[in-house]
Order: structure tokens, then sequence, then C-alpha cells
């Protein structure tokens, strides 16, 4: 079986929760922007979803979001998250395939897919996760890689 055939065999078949590989990062609708700024950064984390009472996503915070309002001049960090939370996001349910949320993850240009189980957020998934995720599956033939030449003659600096 040539090597794409195998791939999307393994993309049509696979659960995409192998996909989520860290602990949702969320926050109450409560919360600050401060404290959105802190858990991503607490977090190591590229996004912070903002929850309701009853834990549905309302909206997700990226530091693309973090960046516009820092641009934007207006500097309050007790202001609410939700006033620049991203809320024009897909969602995706746990059932469909990797396969599908890849072609999601492309067509859109998202770099963050929630992913739902039933209804209920169980995690977001990424572009580095995609790429984690591959890795994995190819670890042999990603750690035999030839190095990248240099596209420098020279170094910079010192």
């Amino acid at each position: 079986m040539p090597k794409e055939d195998y791939l999307i065999s393994i993309f049509r078949k696979d659960d995409c929760k192998r996909l989520i590989r860290s602990e949702l990062n969320a926050l109450p609708e409560s919360a600050s922007i401060r404290e959105a700024i802190d858990a991503l950064r607490s977090q190591w984390s590229s996004y912070v979803c903002i929850l309701d009472e009853e834990k549905k996503l309302l909206g997700i915070i990226t530091e693309r979001d973090i960046l516009r309002y820092i641009g934007s001049g207006t500097l309050d960090e007790k202001a609410l998250a939700v006033s620049i939370m991203n809320t024009d996001y897909h969602t995706i349910e746990c059932q469909e395939s990797i396969a599908q949320i890849a072609l999601t993850l492309h067509k859109n240009t998202f770099m963050h897919l929630p992913i739902l189980d039933e209804g209920n957020l169980i995690g977001i998934v990424s572009a580095r996760d995609f790429i984690h995720y591959l890795v994995e599956y190819f670890a042999e033939s990603v750690h035999t890689l030839k190095p990248a030449q240099p596209t420098q003659d020279r170094r910079e600096g010192a």
C-alpha cells in the first residue's frame, strides 16, 4: 500500500481524541483580560476558552486576539476577557475522523478547533497538535531526516 493511502486510512480510522494533547485551558466568563493573559503564559498555551456557568463554550481568546487588543491602544487589564474573545468559531464532534479535522483546519485556516462530545467541550485541537500527531506516526522518518542545509554562507552577529 502506498504511503499516502496508508496515511489516509489512518486519518479515517483514528479517533480525534488522539489529537488532544493537553488539558483544556479555560476561564469563566467573569475573567479579566489580565487573567486570560496569565492563563496563556502559565499554561504555555496559544489559546484560552471562555466558558459559561454550565461549562459551555462562549468564545476563544488566542495570542493573536491579545496582540490585536494591545495594538488597539486600549489597555484596561481589568476589562472582561469576553470583550476580546472570538465568538466566530467552528466546532467539531469527536466522532469525526482525523481526516475531517485536518480538512476543517485547512479549509478555514483555523489554528484552533474546539472538539465536542455530545455537545460538551472536551478539548481543543491546534495545528501544532496535528503536527505532533504526524510526527508520532512517522517518527522513524522524521528522526532520520538529514539536517537542512544552512541558508546563509556566513554567521551573523559575533
